[in-house]
């Protein structure tokens, strides 16, 4: 899977070309609003994509020479220019500019895909890094949601020997640093997201938590006012250029469906829905169930994962299977001492209690999320991201707790 980034002065022209971009194939896809110049000042951030898409429609002529030094600096990243006019001359200032395509507008799916498939296999040729990525999410408070992925996120790089990044994305006083570390994190997404624009490497690695030298975390907002500050472009701005420098990204939502939480759903490989074996849970699952499919996530991306599981709730459990019309992929079963004792001490379930029944479970899917990774390489199909399909519509309700 190639990332792409694409740049224009017109928002609805760069909606576009989003939209078409996923109806071209299983590409993740970053927009950048604004003139390409702007990218000058990101410094090594372009590193992080495989393609540069320019929209020139309205650019001025005098931004060739600084796209020109981008492609120059950046010599991995492909550079494709659209253009209304595709003159011999324009032709030739943007091959000296460093582009290796150039399209006309109005934009040819055909003549795009080709593009793309061709930047794709020469990738595939020189050996192209693949990111994971897998979110959490519930439809009801308590659930566990933060606690599983934040350990889940942390069996993955210790047990699977992965780089995992852990992005707290729960709108609700967001706590997933505390579950894994006792470091005070020196940065929160919302703090990361009003100074994007001086972003590099550096600087996003100064402002994550690092759990170890293979686990990093994001930290959430903790104030669900300072959550609702947070900017969908800056964040998916964050998460482009993030993503490739790991090889498993795992987002917990937490119970809210919005335009940051779907943001992250439409690049997952992995929907895991986090439920408890009861009835309030069987009836909530359902409607979350109902809304993801009503949003276009297929079923086979979506797991359930049934959390603090006990003998007596077989019950509730056979009518939630029966009702979701699926098995869970995963039950960890209930330990309030050991898990209560992990969170106290801020401390991750697998170091502390390596042999309990959850870390056991957590262990257990940390392997098939992986597995299940290496099994899929080349061969799934990520459905058009759900902000181009729905281009224009209004922002997804939030989820509450029933």
């Amino acid at each position: 899977m190639i990332n792409i980034l694409t740049t224009s002065d017109d928002t609805t022209r760069l909606s576009q070309i989003v939209q078409m971009i996923g109806e071209c194939g299983n590409y993740r896809t970053t927009r950048m609003a604004g003139k390409p110049s702007l990218l000058m000042e990101r410094g090594d951030s372009l590193d992080a994509f495989d393609v540069l898409i320019v929209d020139a429609s309205v650019m001025d002529t005098s931004e060739l020479p600084a796209i020109g030094k981008l492609c120059h600096q950046h010599a991995r990243v492909t550079c494709i220019l659209l253009i209304p006019d595709a003159s011999p001359q324009t032709l030739i200032e943007a091959m000296r500019a460093g582009f290796r395509d150039v399209l006309s507008w109005p934009l040819d799916k055909h003549s795009l895909g080709e593009a793309l498939l061709r930047i794709e296999n020469q990738r595939a040729i020189h050996g192209g890094h693949e990111t994971q990525i897998v979110s959490f999410l519930s439809c009801k408070g308590g659930a566990g949601t933060s606690f599983i992925a934040s350990n889940v996120a942390q069996a993955i790089s210790d047990s699977q020997q992965k780089r995992v990044l852990l992005v707290d994305l729960n709108q609700l006083f967001g706590d997933a640093a505390f579950l894994v570390s006792d470091e005070k994190p020196p940065s929160t997404l919302p703090q990361m997201c009003a100074q994007v624009d001086r972003m590099d490497a550096a600087f996003f690695d100064a402002c994550l938590v690092h759990v170890s030298d293979t686990f990093h975390l994001l930290a959430g907002a903790g104030d669900p006012i300072k959550a609702a500050e947070i900017k969908e472009e800056r964040l998916e701005w964050i998460l482009g250029v993030a993503a490739p420098r790991y090889d498993v990204v795992v987002f917990d939502l937490g119970q809210t469906l919005n335009p940051l939480s779907i943001l992250a759903l439409d690049r997952s490989d992995q929907i895991h829905i986090v439920l408890q074996a009861s009835m309030p849970h069987v009836r909530a699952g359902r409607r979350l169930q109902e809304i993801l499919a009503s949003l276009a996530y297929p079923a086979d991306r979506t797991r359930l994962l049934l959390n603090r599981y006990t003998r007596h709730g077989e019950r509730a459990r056979a009518a939630l299977e029966e009702v979701l019309g699926m098995r869970p992929y995963q039950v960890v079963p209930e330990d309030a001492e050991n898990v209560s004792e992990s969170m106290n001490h801020g401390m991750p379930i697998t170091k502390m209690s390596r042999n309990c029944a959850v870390s056991r479970s957590l262990l257990a899917l940390a392997s098939n999320i992986v597995s299940q990774a290496a099994g899929s390489e080349g061969g799934s199909v990520r459905s058009e991201p759900l902000l181009s399909r729905f281009f224009g519509r209004s922002p997804a309700p939030k989820l509450k707790a029933m």
